[in-house]
C-alpha cells in the first residue's frame, strides 16, 4: 500500500514544511519516480501474496529486488545448511576427571 500510494502522490511534490523555501527538489524526474514506485508496488503485491502461500524464500528475494542487495535474502537455492553455518571444533577439549573437594 506504500507504494502505491508513493505513487500517486510523487506528483504533487515535496514542500518545505516550515514554508521558507517552497518546494523540496523541484527538479525531480516526477514520471521515472512514479513508475519505480508502481513497479515497487507490484513487486510488493507478489512478496506478500508468496509469503501468504508459504513460499518464505521467494518472498525474500521479491523484497530484495526492491530493497537492494543489503536485504537479507535467503541462501541461493542448492546450498546446504552444513555450507552456511559455524565451522567445526578443530580438535574436542580433552575431559579430566578431577576430584570435587
Amino acid at each position: 500500500m506504500f507504494f502505491t500510494a508513493a505513487a500517486d502522490r510523487v506528483h504533487e511534490g515535496v514542500w518545505d514544511p516550515a514554508g521558507l523555501c517552497g518546494e523540496i527538489q523541484p527538479d525531480l524526474d516526477r514520471e521515472a519516480l512514479a513508475t519505480a514506485f508502481t513497479e515497487a508496488a507490484d513487486l510488493a503485491d507478489q512478496a506478500c501474496a508468496a509469503a501468504a502461500a508459504g513460499n518464505t524464500g521467494g518472498a525474500l528475494r521479491l523484497w530484495q529486488k526492491i530493497f537492494g542487495d543489503d536485504f537479507p535474502a535467503p541462501a541461493a537455492p542448492g546450498k546446504t545448511a552444513a555450507a552456511i553455518t559455524a565451522p567445526a571444533l578443530i580438535t574436542p577439549r580433552p575431559i579430566k576427571d578431577a576430584p570435587q573437594g
